[in-house]
Parts: C-alpha cells; sequence; structure tokens
C-alpha cells in the first residue's frame, strides 16, 4: 500500500489543529458551547486522513466532515482556500446543519503535553514495544536526549491508537523520580508518536541478563527499593500497574525507573478477560479465580520481581515450565526458592509479598517501609551474603 498523504503543513500549524486525537479525549477539552477544534481520522480502508470540524453545540458535541483538497476545503457549502481560511469564514458566517446552527466561538489550542513531528528528531532505533518500536532521539527546541515510541501501524491501526493514547493518558498524570518522566504525544500526522525520557541504563532485566558479576548484592537491593518508591507513587495515585518485572523498570544515572504503562489503569480494581493472553509468571493466583487486578496484585507481581533480581545467571520466572503449568502449581501454592545470594530478611519481604493470600500482603507504602528498614538493617550489620564492599548506587556502564 502507498503511503498515505502528508497532511499539509498549513493545516498542521493551526494552533487549534489537533490531528487524530481520539473522541474521548477531544470531548474533554469541548467543554462550553461554541469550543471548537480541527481532528483527523486515519481511513485505512481507503488510506486517507479525512479532517473534521468538532465542536460543541447546546445538543452536544458534533463533527462535522471536511472535504479537503490539495487547493480547499469545504464544509457543506462553504468552501476556502485551506482550513484556517475556512474557519474564518464560518466564524463570520455560521451555517445551519440539520437545523442547528455552527457557532464558533473558543478556537481550543494543542495541550502541553501535545508536541508535533518537528518537535523531535530521532533515527536510532533502541528496542520495541507492545505496540510498536522505539528510538533515541531528541526534543528540538531543548536539545534533551529522549525516547520516541512509534506506533508501527502507521496510524492506520484504530486499536493500536487506542493502547498508545492509553499509556499517554496515564503517564500524563505522573511525575516522580522513579517513573519514567513522559514529555508527550505526536497526533499531527503519522507516524503517530509517544516521548518519553530516555533511560541510558537500558533495563533491569538487561542488566541482570549482561552484567550479573557486576551487579552486587547491595545493587540489587537498592534496585528493589527505588522500584518500591516508585510503586508506592502509583497506588497512592489510584493506578494499578497491571504489568511489574525487571524488564519493565528501566536505569538511568543509577536510578530506577518503573516504564511501560501500556497495562496501567488509573483505577482501584480492572476486570481482566482471562481468555486473552495474560503475564501468567506474573499473575497472582486468585485472578483466575475473581477475574479482576487490584493493588495487592501488583504486590503479588513485586514479589516475583524481587525474585528475578536476586537470578545469577538470571532467568525468567518458572523459566523451565510451560503457562499452563505456572498457573497449576501457583494456585496450588508453589513458590520458587530465593537464590542463595538473596538476604533472608528481603526472602522473608518477598514471600509476604507474594503471599496467597491477598489480604495477608502489605500495602506498598507498608512494603517500600519493610524494604527500606531491611536495607538499613544490613547497612548497620554485616551479613555473610551482603556486599560491603560496594557503597556506590547502581552503576551505569
Amino acid at each position: 500500500m502507498a503511503p498515505a498523504e502528508k497532511v499539509a503543513e498549513e493545516d498542521v500549524v493551526l494552533p487549534y489543529f489537533h490531528g487524530a486525537l481520539m473522541d474521548q479525549d477531544s470531548d474533554q477539552l469541548l467543554v462550553n458551547e461554541g469550543d471548537y477544534m480541527i481532528v483527523t481520522k486515519m481511513l485505512s480502508e481507503m488510506n486517507k486522513n479525512v479532517y473534521y470540524l468538532a465542536v460543541r453545540t447546546k445538543k452536544g458535541i458534533r463533527r462535522y466532515e471536511i472535504k479537503r483538497t490539495a487547493n480547499n476545503a469545504k464544509l457543506m457549502t462553504k468552501t476556502a482556500p485551506n482550513i484556517g481560511k475556512l474557519i474564518d469564514s464560518l466564524k463570520v458566517e455560521p451555517i445551519e446543519v440539520k437545523g442547528e446552527k455552527i457557532l464558533l466561538k473558543r478556537a481550543i489550542p494543542k495541550g502541553k503535553f501535545q508536541l508535533m513531528h518537528r518537535d523531535v528528531n530521532f533515527k536510532k532505533k533502541i528496542g520495541s514495544g507492545a505496540y510498536g518500536t522505539v528510538y533515541r532521539g531528541r526534543l528540538v527546541k531543548s536539545n534533551t536526549i529522549i525516547a520516541v515510541k512509534k506506533l508501527d501501524t502507521e496510524g492506520t491501526d484504530e486499536e493500536g491508537l487506542a493502547e498508545m493514547m492509553k499509556e499517554a493518558r496515564v503517564m500524563q498524570l505522573y511525575d516522580h523520580p522513579n517513573i519514567v518522566k513522559f514529555y508527550g504525544f505526536i497526533l499531527d500526522d503519522i507516524p503517530y508518536l509517544l516521548v518519553l525520557e530516555y533511560c541510558n541504563g537500558g533495563s533491569v532485566e538487561d542488566r541482570l541478563r549482561d552484567r550479573p558479576n557486576k551487579t552486587t548484592v547491595q545493587n540489587r537491593i537498592d534496585m528493589v527499593v527505588q522500584a518500591s518508591c516508585g510503586l508506592e507513587y502509583l497506588h497512592k495515585k489510584n493506578c494499578i500497574h497491571r504489568d511489574i518485572a525487571t524488564r519493565n523498570c528501566l536505569i538511568h544515572l543509577g536510578t530506577v525507573k518503573m516504564a511501560d504503562f501500556g497495562m496501567c489503569r488509573a483505577t482501584s480494581v480492572y476486570k481482566v478477560d482471562l481468555s486473552k493472553p495474560l503475564n501468567v509468571r506474573w499473575l497472582a493466583p486468585e485472578v483466575w479465580e475473581i477475574g479482576e487486578t487490584r493493588f495487592n496484585t501488583d504486590i503479588y507481581a513485586f514479589g516475583v520481581m524481587i525474585w528475578e533480581m536476586f537470578e545469577n545467571p538470571y532467568k525468567s520466572p518458572y523459566s523451565e515450565w510451560k503457562a499452563y503449568t505456572v498457573k497449576q502449581k501457583v494456585r496450588a501454592g508453589y513458590r520458587m526458592p530465593p537464590h542463595p545470594t538473596m538476604p533472608a530478611e528481603l526472602a522473608e519481604i518477598m514471600e509476604e509479598a507474594w503471599n496467597h493470600k491477598p489480604e495477608k500482603r502489605p500495602n506498598a507504602e507498608k512494603l517500600r517501609e519493610k524494604l527500606e528498614d531491611m536495607r538499613g538493617a544490613l547497612d548497620a550489620g554485616t551479613p555473610q551474603k551482603y556486599d560491603k564492599t560496594d557503597k556506590s548506587t547502581i552503576k551505569d556502564e
């Protein structure tokens, strides 16, 4: 299929041009009667962008298609050389559609998280995510190094865009040292993008796989404690992460940051479709019974992640078993034994976190407190399995 025709530059630069902003996001911005913006939808069967004037009327929000060619823009009986001029004429002489007058009073500008393609440069591929490829790039104005997550379906997949925007909606609510920073999303044209903080140390899982002997017991404990700070912050914000694992924790300048919020939900209870693929090796046993994830299912997954942190050489949880065996064994109460280098004090906390009974697991705040107390106690003493020679934080090499 030939690439879709690019959005005209004269349309993109309009302050009220929001590109492929989804209906639920634009509806929240169109508050008062007469509020308006321009949005687009990619029609995959035609491989083209369709333009709409989204406006709040007395009766609700309406979306009127704008016929756009290289030479003009047309809405009903109104025609102008481009969309900007079309909107200007509609403000002066409103038209009526099905007995309803289209009054344009206030143009809704892009929000602070709505960036444009011209705002970023990216070339080097550094990985891939659930729905796209990740690149390293820079913000043009500040020269800040960033990670850019590109929707690989080139914007023709409405489901992919919906997943991307779920991640964008939750990430723009958070600001914490142990959460990957969110810079914005780009919908002015395809490809659609998320712009995130670049983490120079890669994922914790990569570090455990690639440099196990340079990652001391103290390093591993520090990573667990830092991740617990991020989890506590999320839970206090009433958000279930739903995908806690070492692969979704990144390292930047020695700081562990929780990432990959594609499954995150800003709710205290989230219904799960048990017929769809699930991260079985990190999944709390009660989810199979109740079909719900809660804060304490994140705590269970965190317990599995503690186990991951100490495997040397690294291997995935229950790696010798198929998923259905893991499900069967875990539901029956089986848990993996801790690695010999894991301090007994941490093993106890891990067992609490993945307790079979959800009500017996600590909440995120209590978990973080227990981990910090444990680290303090180990710093004060000299346990045989705790490396006192390395007083540094996690090193990026």
